[in-house]
């Protein structure tokens, strides 16, 4: 009996559990508490970049997504969003099919029939069984569970990617990641509430920012890899925006073994880094 009741209660807690979670960021209060800078902050977000796969995993793939975001529920899951000659969208890192499946060619000159035919290497570059998803795959997958990155790709216009958002009333579950300021404001005039990220490479770009009301808030700065002065992090808190830094890439902390390199990543997140966007969010997030 004592068992019985026991597994019962396991049961109803694990599926409060997942009430909780499901539709989690719902509106812009919970998007906002997600992101708004805080001082008094314990640990940094952690971005997983193309998903974080491991070298088995597939990169930009819902199994890798769920695998990451079961490990840690608080992580941001970056995703590359690209459109196909018949105008869906898909998600695939690279403009070509080549490292990243069994094909080759540009992916904006195949039909959406024709790319979930193809199948997806693992970063290894090993051969599996699963195809691309589509962007609605992971709006479905996601149920506004889980934060996602929208790095939507050059020559995808990304108030068509929001379109589809809106549809998944989706629009405090997503941030987008815009290549210039014009693309920012087209995407800020539509959806005010929308968070968005945008590259700030060094004073010049923050002096900018500091004259610029589109950019008032609900704005990540993507900042330059390489560590910057206490000054340029404490600027952008002033102004309530966040700081995204990166350590994938050669030469990046990423690519060095963690026992080497874990004060590297404290390191940036004491000097005022508060997103830290990495190829492997688990290991990273344990350090703190």
């Amino acid at each position: 009996m004592k068992t019985t009741f026991f597994f019962l209660l396991m049961s109803l807690l694990s599926n409060e559990g997942m009430a909780q979670r499901l539709n989690r960021f719902h509106d812009s209060q919970t998007s906002d508490a997600f992101f708004q800078y805080k001082a008094d902050r314990k640990r940094p977000l952690i971005l997983a970049h193309r998903g974080g796969p491991g070298s088995t995993d597939t990169e930009n793939s819902i199994m890798t997504f769920d695998k990451t975001a079961k490990a840690l529920p608080d992580a941001i899951i970056e995703m590359d969003v690209r459109l196909t000659r018949d105008s869906s969208l898909i998600l695939l890192h690279d403009a070509t099919l080549d490292r990243e499946s069994d094909d080759k060619g540009p992916v904006t000159e195949r039909t959406l029939a024709e790319l979930k035919k193809i199948r997806l290497k693992t970063l290894a570059g090993d051969l599996t069984d699963q195809s691309m998803p589509t962007f609605t795959d992971i709006l479905t997958w996601n149920k506004n569970r889980y934060m996602l990155a929208l790095d939507v790709k050059p020559g995808t216009d990304p108030l068509r990617v929001m379109k589809e958002v809106e549809k998944h009333q989706a629009v405090y579950s997503v941030f987008v990641i815009c290549y210039s300021p014009a693309e920012a404001q087209r995407v800020r005039d539509r959806y005010p509430s929308l968070w968005l990220a945008i590259g700030i490479n060094g004073m010049a770009d923050l002096e900018r920012l500091e004259n610029n009301p589109l950019l008032s808030g609900r704005l990540i700065a993507l900042t330059p890899q390489k560590i910057q002065p206490v000054s340029f992090y404490e600027r952008l808190h002033k102004l309530g925006i966040p700081a995204s830094v990166g350590t994938y890439g050669a030469g990046q902390l990423d690519e060095k073994p963690m026992a080497e390199v874990g004060a590297g990543y404290r390191d940036l997140f004491r000097q005022g880094g508060d997103i830290i966007t990495t190829d492997r969010p688990r290991d990273v997030s344990a350090l703190f």
